[in-house]
């Protein structure tokens, strides 16, 4: 059988007899596809694809404006009740190696902690493990902090509605209309069809800052729930593709207290080389990154 992906590429006869042009054409299952057809049924399947989050964020954010629905959300890690309308992270080999790397009393970083299920499950079936969760949307914060409430989690999980990166100060925000895609640059904002909907600044710290207490406390409109951030032993970073940033802001941290790291990796429609940007700073600070599916196990060198 003809592979789907074979391409065949032949002239075209025109009245007089000359190959007047080229036509490019797939063979799938014996029948011939043109490119144009191939390109018709990507976008199709795309504008499906958009559609479909579209009505998923709809349906999640009446959910999280009524409180109509609670459902349990099972992980790895553990089941917790939220209020997103479908099962999140129910498969998250990530979600699962960090809750077996973190000891029953540990303290976890949430780094790009959306609306709380990794900080949710990890915290949820261990009293004295401690989850601090850095979430920069404030629509999304308060997503977070409704499901914290929902578990009665909040002596284990202290919210920090702030961006991590590698300087103090504040930044604009893009909110998309893909709230998982809401990030500090235009470009990650409007992957995958999303658009911008709302641009506001929003305070950022380096986690030497917070850990260390170098460089500028933060300001009273930061509203912290909890003024002093203990030392993490692991840190779990999904940050749309300003990794580099957060690690460059934590060097002290790094180099002082060797925590374990979780990157999640996002290069698809990513500007820049942010894994080989990421690669470099883990380098820089003494780590070595133990390639996984999609995310990054990242450990001291010995």
């Amino acid at each position: 059988m003809t592979s789907p992906d074979a391409v065949v590429v032949g002239p075209v006869l025109g009245r007089r007899g000359a190959a007047e042009r080229t036509t490019a054409a797939t063979s799938w299952h014996g029948t011939t596809v043109t490119d144009g057809v191939i390109e018709t049924i990507r976008r199709t399947r795309t504008a499906a694809e958009c559609l479909g989050r579209r009505v998923y964020h709809r349906i999640a954010a009446v959910n999280y404006e009524r409180r109509l629905i609670s459902r349990r959300n099972r992980t790895p890690a553990g089941s917790v009740r939220c209020l997103e309308p479908i099962n999140r992270h129910g498969t998250d080999e990530m979600l699962a190696e960090l809750d077996d790397v973190c000891g029953p009393d540990a303290v976890v970083f949430d780094v790009g902690a959306h609306v709380g299920i990794y900080a949710l499950a990890l915290a949820s079936g261990t009293p004295d493990r401690r989850v601090v969760a850095f979430e920069p949307s404030p629509p999304v914060v308060a997503r977070l902090r409704a499901n914290v409430r929902l578990n009665s989690l909040e002596d284990r999980i202290d919210v920090y509605p702030i961006g991590i990166g590698n300087e103090d100060g504040d930044r604009p925000f893009y909110r998309s209309s893909n709230p998982e895609l809401s990030a500090f640059d235009r470009a990650s904002a409007t992957r995958w069809g999303g658009s911008v909907i709302d641009v506001r600044r929003v305070p950022t710290r380096t986690l030497d800052t917070l850990v260390l207490g170098s460089g500028t406390a933060p300001e009273e409109h930061v509203d912290l729930e909890t003024p002093d951030c203990p030392v993490p032993d692991a840190i779990k970073i999904d940050v749309e593709g300003t990794a580099p940033a957060v690690l460059r802001g934590a060097r002290g941290v790094l180099e002082r207290f060797r925590p374990v790291l979780f990157v999640e990796t996002h290069d698809a429609a990513i500007d820049g080389d942010v894994p080989g940007e990421t690669k470099g700073v883990l380098e820089a600070n003494g780590y070595a990154a133990v390639e996984r599916s999609g995310y990054w196990r990242c450990e001291p060198r010995r």
